[in-house]
């Protein structure tokens, strides 16, 4: 019996995928831990992979395939051994079984004869399991591997039934402000704007096929603005990267690999890696991850885990290492979450080619059974990399309910020294901050400190009224001396500052003993960019600053790394009282170092209304406004700036010029538009207008941008000119005769220009050229 083609592709798939997946699985917990784009890469190749190897040594009869051949005759070891060398043409009609490399022993080996009857029972039998199988073991492998495929397709399609079933529950959305948000998203990804939907059965957010978000009606109800645009950044990242259609191709695909247990881990991995990633864009652009981990653990805490929302992806689900993802979007690290596509091209080519290189198996004719050689010896793991070591103001702050009200766990870490508290119920702290002056009935709280060689703790447990300490070193208790109640003093007042525990009171306590320069210079102290930004909002929020102090305060947030937090806190002290044109300057410059264009956005624009007139001023507002790197947030900020107050032509101009920088046609051209509508001299910017436009690549935009500048005030000979330039690169002839058109409605009576027209005519089509030569008819008296 000759074995079919496809179980040898079977059983090759198998080896190859297996191995593969072994290797994704020892680097994915070494070299690649902190590299979630190659860790995605990696298991992609590795889940995908073994069946373009399997195919591609099949197809090129590779020389690492070992071969499986099967020869009629009665079976015998002594009928194989007598079995003399035949030609192709009697080998093709009498087959035998056997099992032999592709780097065959030569035939001075010891004797054929022996070597038939050894194979199968001597020290080769284990290479000869295949060689000794029942002739109908192939069409019980194919249907073990085949029930098992269905059965989980099968389930697989019920999955995707419910999920289509429970969003034809969703109502559409029809706020106008989460609209513009996701429109502002999906731009910012470079993808089309994106369905809204909202569901009351819905736990968690999901991604869905059909370019659609599902939000539940909670968040609807009980989030802000900012926590629902972290929400949607977070399902339009999903959307942008395909992981809906990602998601139900790797399901269907380890459906078909069922067999192999490491499987369902890839795909486990695929999908936490997803949600990193997500995590990562959506914090980038968002310029802070705070409102996102709000998010992460308002979803936790309604246990998310519907089995008909699995094939979609979700914000939480239960499987998602939410504490590892919480905090990293709190602690602000960043993720590179985008390899480079030549090295990622490179680097799969290579792990396929590798792969195609594995040992396989192949049906073919063989004349001898020669015994197989030994399996290679498997690779040893690579070494893991030595741990990055952390930031100074890396700090972890997690909350939640209980019986005795909020609990409070913080981290602080700066690499060698880590500091840890956990408080369970209200807690208060002495005046000096260094010590726990009460804890409610039943509360506890715990401050930890561990740095190399030495573990430091102090626990105190309110019970009946009565406060309770107890002091640990090396996990040893012992009693408090003079050295321990230093190290306490130290520990908390440092938590308290960097957590911005307490912090209302606290702030309140040092303004009232030493004003706001006592509060600037506890600002000062503080290595957290979270905690500095939440005790500025708080001191501007005390009442009047000098001068000098809102200076200082404005200096204090170059201490903040939260895009988000830098730009609240200077929103703060600018709506406590406005900025003069020497600290307006300073907030400018603060706003050049801001690198989410959302936020750079925003501080800008919210400069506007009491921007000083000051021409060195809004030279420095404008280079700050022209760094941002989003068409749409680039164009708003430009914009607001032209509906602020009356512009001059000096700053009309500079807008032109700055639209060149836009890179989408849609958002160049409504600003152009913007712009010009608020001209009123149209000669004066004609030139510069239509060589903006011109440069539009959509004739539609172009035509549009050309036409506002055809009916802005005192349009005149110069404008006509600009326009005829701008219209004659016009590719579409239905456009460009809707620019002549209208120029011939509004142009002088002038024979050069009339002759510029018709030129720009000629090449039109004889409909758009005929109407383009009718609208000249008004010259012709």
């Amino acid at each position: 019996m000759k074995i079919d083609p496809f179980v040898a592709w079977l059983l090759t798939f198998a080896l190859h995928a297996g191995v593969m997946l072994s290797i994704a699985w020892t680097l994915d917990r070494t070299i690649l831990r902190r590299l979630p784009a190659w860790r995605e890469l990696l298991w992609r190749v590795a889940l995908f992979g073994g069946a373009l190897s399997a195919s591609a040594q099949l197809a090129l009869s590779s020389p690492f395939a070992t071969r499986l051949a099967f020869e009629r005759g009665d079976g015998s070891p002594a009928a194989q051994a007598a079995a003399a060398p035949v030609d192709d043409a009697r080998a093709s009609t009498a087959p035998r079984t056997a099992v032999a490399p592709a780097d065959a022993r030569p035939a001075s080996a010891p004797a054929h004869a022996r070597a038939a009857g050894a194979a199968l029972a001597g020290n080769d039998a284990p290479h000869d399991t295949l060689a000794r199988l029942r002739p109908g073991w192939p069409r019980v492998l194919v249907a073990t591997w085949l029930a098992g495929a269905l059965l989980l397709l099968g389930r697989l399609g019920l999955a995707w039934l419910g999920l289509v079933r429970t969003l034809r529950d969703a109502t559409p959305l029809e706020d106008a402000a989460l609209a513009r948000d996701a429109d502002a998203l999906a731009r910012a990804a470079h993808i089309a704007a994106p369905r809204l939907a909202a569901l009351a059965t819905l736990a968690s957010p999901i991604a869905a096929h059909g370019r659609r978000i599902a939000l539940p009606c909670w968040a609807l109800e009980l989030l802000d603005r900012t926590q629902l645009r972290a929400m949607l950044a977070h399902e339009t990242a999903h959307l942008a990267r395909r992981d809906p259609a990602w998601k139900l191709a790797t399901a269907a695909w380890c459906a078909l690999l069922w067999f192999l247990p490491l499987a369902p881990l890839a795909r486990r991995r695929l999908d936490e890696i997803a949600e990193l990633s997500c995590d990562a864009w959506a914090a980038r652009h968002l310029g802070d991850g705070r409102p996102l981990a709000e998010c992460l653990a308002e979803c936790a805490s309604r246990h998310v885990g519907c089995d008909d929302l699995a094939l979609a992806p979700a914000m939480a689900q239960r499987e998602s290492p939410l504490l590892q993802r919480i905090e990293h979007l709190i602690e602000g690290h960043p993720m590179n979450t985008t390899p480079s596509r030549l090295r990622a091209f490179a680097a799969t080519a290579a792990l396929i080619l590798a792969a195609a290189l594995l040992p396989g198996f192949t049906a073919v004719a063989q004349t001898s059974p020669p015994a197989p050689p030994a399996p290679p010896a498997p690779p040893a793991p690579p070494a893991p990399p030595a741990p990055p070591k952390e930031g100074p103001s890396r700090i972890h702050i997690s909350n939640d309910g209980g019986a005795l009200g909020q609990s409070t766990y913080v981290e602080v870490g700066d690499g060698d020294r880590e500091y840890r508290a956990r408080i369970k119920g209200k807690i208060v702290f002495s005046d000096r901050d260094d010590d726990v002056a009460s804890l409610v009935d039943g509360g506890s709280a715990m401050f930890e400190e561990s740095a190399p060689g030495l573990e430091r703790r102090v626990e105190y447990r309110s019970s009946g009224g009565k406060l309770v300490q107890r002091y640990f070193v090396n996990e040893r208790e012992q009693p408090i001396d003079d050295a321990g109640r230093t190290w306490v003093a130290g520990a908390i007042a440092g938590l308290v500052r960097e957590s911005a525990l307490g912090a209302d009171a606290r702030v309140k306590r040092i303004h009232a003993g030493g004003g706001a320069d006592a509060v600037l210079d506890e600002i000062a102290r503080i290595q957290s960019g979270y905690a500095r930004g939440v005790y500025i909002k708080l001191l501007a929020g005390l009442g009047h600053l000098s001068g000098a102090q809102v200076t200082r305060a404005i200096g204090l947030v170059d201490g903040i790394d939260s895009d988000y937090e830098k730009r609240n806190a200077l929103g703060a002290l600018g709506s406590a009282q406005p900025f003069d044109a020497a600290q307006q300057k300073l907030v400018v410059a603060q706003a050049r170092k801001i690198g989410s264009d959302f936020e750079r956005a925003e501080l800008l624009t919210g400069l506007l209304p009491s921007l000083a007139p000051d021409p060195s001023l809004r030279a420095a507002w404008l280079a700050a406004a022209n760094g941002i790197g989003s068409d749409f947030e680039h164009r708003r900020t430009l914009t607001a700036l032209l509906a602020s107050h009356e512009v001059d032509d000096a700053t009309l101009a500079t807008v032109i010029d700055a639209s060149t920088t836009i890179g989408s046609d849609f958002e160049r051209r409504s600003l152009l538009v913007d712009a010009v509508g608020r001209v009123r001299d149209a000669e004066r910017v004609a030139s510069a207008y239509a060589a903006a436009s011109a440069q539009i690549g959509s004739d539609f935009e172009r035509r549009e941008a050309l036409l506002a500048l055809v009916h802005a005030p005192k349009f005149g000979a110069g404008g006509a000119r600009a326009v005829l330039d701008a219209a004659g690169s016009i590719g579409s002839d239905h456009e460009c005769g809707e620019v002549l058109v209208a120029l011939a409605g509004v142009m002088p009576n002038d024979a050069d220009l009339i002759a510029r027209y018709r030129s720009v005519a000629r090449k039109l089509g004889d409909v758009e050229r005929g109407e383009a030569e009718r609208a000249l008819d008004r010259f012709a008296g």
